[in-house]
């Protein structure tokens, strides 16, 4: 069972695309970097700021980046920027903080961890890198005042959810750092894979309309950064489930910073009590098949831990009971354990759920059905649903409908990921192109669509009957963004069939 585990462990974060984080946090921050240089348009001093974020070494931006203040301001400016709504933070504060922080990226603390009155540290060392603990003094200060005003404005909006800040002591910073430890021993590659998300912790007291909350991760204005209610802290295998828990959320959030994975964001009623967004079921079913790894080995290997850590049933009285807990949830309710809910979202994500998931998230879904299965059994992939003559494409290529690229577009080519990111002066969103829309996009060079279906069907192999089926969404798709430009005498007919 030893090899098993120590295999799961490693394959869940084997996957190119969906597993390997330092991979997904470069991504991000290559995404970062084009939001700047398009921010920096209209921007005299984020030009002049530019060369210097080029020129950083990748543990100097992921410092940069996972910096609360720089990214959650670039975050605010990067959603004003695409969607017009105006951000709730002090203006200037991204041109100010993203100074700041390159004043001082050679210096051992970045700009937020520096505010703190007392410098507490947990976890392993990543490049230099530790989780620095929250110690805000109520002095006034520039940085520090910016932090309490993120956190104000920022803690879990719209979920009427509050937290207050508890300032750390020696020992709850060393049992945080215990529990570390013991996420790293029983999971090593799953431990070293979310602590590069997660870059501060905050001890908190924290409610919502539920109740009392153990644990939060912080949404774009509290980012890479994780709350955890200092009563919890005692415990060491309950701690380190909400270490990985609240870390892997951060894992998916860099994920789908970059790939979208919801196509419409409806509610559902779960049959454990909650209506909840397709998006937080997503993140749920995430998070559960991570976690069932930990409660594995905690079962298998954990044992050999006890003389360390005490046993998990040694710290029963004083826990509450929930669903992922590996202390205390006897209850034979259905649906009250983390593996039962994880075999409940697979099903509805593999089945009737199914439509709401871009390909990009259900390919996520069986990749991860597929890494857990060695150890819990999973439901069977749906059989694949006939296409319909009705839903095959409209027509047949056509010699009369030529297409080139957009002359105004900012990019940036990620050469080795494959990925190209986009933007249109005019539809300011940043968009980011696979490996195949990326290889459709340069073969717009005034071709028809004959002749673009011909290309691409000679590149990828491909009849052209088939490569016209992948063809002709990913140009509408194309057409859509603004990327590519329609021309000729067909181009009215042509938006018209693919709208």
């Amino acid at each position: 069972m030893r090899d098993l585990i120590q295999q799961v462990d490693a394959g869940l974060q084997a996957h190119d695309e969906f597993g390997d984080s330092q991979q997904i946090v470069r991504l991000n921050i290559e995404r970062y970097k084009f939001a700047l240089a398009v921010l920096a348009r209209e921007d005299a001093r984020l030009r002049a700021a530019l060369p210097a974020v080029e020129a950083l070494s990748h543990a100097q931006a992921d410092k940069l980046f996972g910096d609360l203040l720089v990214r959650a301001e670039l975050e605010a400016a990067i959603e004003r920027l695409e969607t017009g709504v105006a951000p709730l933070h002090q203006a200037g504060l991204l041109t100010w903080s993203l100074e700041r922080s390159l004043a001082r990226i050679d210096e051992p603390l970045s700009l937020s961890a520096a505010a703190m009155q007392r410098r507490f540290v947990a976890g392993p060392d990543l490049d230099g890198r530790r989780i620095w603990i929250w110690d805000l003094a109520d002095a006034a200060e520039p940085a520090a005042d910016a932090l309490r005003e993120a956190l104000r404005l920022g803690f879990m909006p719209g979920g009427h959810c509050e937290a207050q800040l508890v300032r750390p002591s020696e020992a709850m910073v060393a049992q945080f750092d215990r529990a570390c430890t013991l996420l790293q021993t029983l999971v090593p590659h799953v431990a070293r894979s979310v602590f590069g998300h997660l870059h501060s912790v905050a001890f908190a007291h924290m409610r919502n309309e539920r109740g009392p909350m153990l644990t939060a991760s912080g949404g774009d204005a509290t980012p890479c950064m994780i709350f955890i209610a200092p009563e919890e802290l005692a415990n060491p295998w309950d701690t380190a489930v909400h270490i990985m828990h609240e870390a892997v959320h951060l894992k998916l959030s860099d994920l789908v910073r970059t790939s979208a994975a919801v196509v419409r964001e409806d509610m559902v009623t779960l049959p454990w009590g909650r209506e909840i967004s397709v998006s937080n079921c997503l993140f749920a079913f995430h998070a559960y098949v991570h976690l069932q790894i930990f409660r594995t080995a905690v079962e298998r290997l954990g044992p050999e831990l006890h003389a360390t850590y005490g046993a998990p049933e040694d710290y029963r009285a004083g826990t509450r009971a929930h669903a992922m807990s590996v202390v205390n949830n006897a209850s034979t309710a259905p649906f009250s354990r983390g593996h039962e809910r994880m075999a409940y979202l697979a099903r509805q994500f593999r089945s009737e759920w199914s439509h709401y998931l871009t390909p990009f998230a259900r390919r996520m879904v069986d990749w991860l059905c597929a890494a857990i299965a060695p150890l819990i059994d999973m439901p069977a992939e749906a059989a694949p649903v006939a296409v319909a003559a009705g839903d095959a494409p409209a027509g047949a290529p056509t010699a009369s409908v030529r297409y080139a690229k957009n002359p105004h577009l900012q990019l940036r080519p990620i050469q080795d990921r494959g990925v190209l990111f986009a933007a249109d002066p005019a539809q300011p969103k940043i968009r980011k192109l696979n490996t195949a829309a990326w290889l459709m996009f340069e073969l717009c060079d005034g071709r028809s669509e004959l002749d673009l279906t011909q290309a691409y069907a000679d590149l990828a192999g491909l009849a052209s009957d088939r490569a016209w089926r992948q063809v002709e969404p990913t140009l509408g798709n194309l057409v859509a963004n603004g990327m590519i430009l329609p021309q000729g005498q067909s181009v009215a007919a042509r938006e018209g069939r693919a709208a």
